[in-house]
């Protein structure tokens, strides 16, 4: 283990991990919690995180980014379609004219399994700042240096990836990020899908905020009428949301909504998955 690494260090990834589970039924708070943690462990401005579907071998699939911190919420919009821009795509030709190094991270991906490493482990400096993923994307955002982890996880069965960022000017990613973010990624990725639900699971994803809320207050014990007194609704109206709930969470009663969250171990989604804007 890197000899940066602290007793420090270590602890706060250990608490990073059991905050993450505290929210593991609701996909974008636990990865946006994942992803603050990780920016404040390493003293980075930016992380996101990206899923891969329908990839083949030595090509890319669909891309989607399922989570991003860092940015003000006009900026968000942009990672997207940067991103998409390596979809479909071979892995030779996006390292050849677009994102140099990304068929070293394959090959080390496939090789071993897993792969944690920094820009500078990938590709040199001139290489980088001369190319389009780097001009068109992450200078414009002010994001320089970055450090990058990708693991399989087992539900859905995918490639999931970890990018943090530092701004210009910052120190580069060294052993110890790299270490820090490679240990906690080991920790997190066999929980996904097991301990941690995904959209594709029964969870908070699609609830409306007042659905939320609902749900919210029956886990702490609410009846049907406190909670509408709560909210300062009717009871007909908490009713409906509490039926919704049940739609939602693929249960019959109350009674097997709370176990699901006693157990709390994600279930697969066994209908098509809907938003619901109660």
């Amino acid at each position: 283990m890197c000899e940066e690494i602290s007793q420090g260090d270590i602890s706060a990834v250990i608490r990073l991990v059991r905050e993450v589970c505290d929210r593991w039924d609701d996909p974008a708070s636990w990865r946006a919690h994942l992803l603050d943690g990780i920016c404040k462990l390493l003293d980075a401005q930016a992380g996101m995180m990206l899923t891969e579907y329908g990839g083949k071998l030595r090509r890319f699939g669909r891309l989607p980014v399922i989570s991003v911190v860092g940015l003000p919420a006009e900026k968000r919009s942009l990672v997207q379609p940067a991103v998409a821009r390596m979809e479909q795509r071979p892995y030779e030709d996006v390292g050849g004219s677009f994102l140099p190094g990304i068929t070293r991270l394959y090959d080390d991906l496939v090789r071993q399994g897993w792969v944690t490493a920094a820009r500078s482990q990938m590709v040199d400096d001139q290489t980088y700042h001369s190319a389009p993923h780097y001009l068109d994307f992450r200078k414009p955002l002010d994001w320089d240096d970055y450090v990058v982890s990708i693991r399989m996880v087992d539900f859905p069965k995918r490639p999931e990836g970890i990018s943090i960022d530092r701004r210009h000017g910052a120190p580069r990613f060294g052993p110890r990020e790299v270490t820090l973010l490679k240990l906690l990624h080991d920790e997190i990725a066999p929980l996904v899908g097991t301990r941690l639900a995904t959209e594709d699971h029964l969870c908070r994803d699609g609830l409306s905020i007042r659905l939320r809320q609902t749900l919210s207050l029956l886990l702490e014990g609410l009846s049907e009428k406190q909670a509408a007194r709560k909210l300062g609704l009717s009871d007909r109206t908490v009713h409906d949301y509490v039926t919704m709930l049940y739609k939602h969470f693929d249960v019959c009663s109350r009674a097997e909504l709370l176990a699901y969250f006693i157990r709390r171990v994600p279930q697969p989604r066994t209908i098509k998955r809907s938003v619901v804007n109660g």
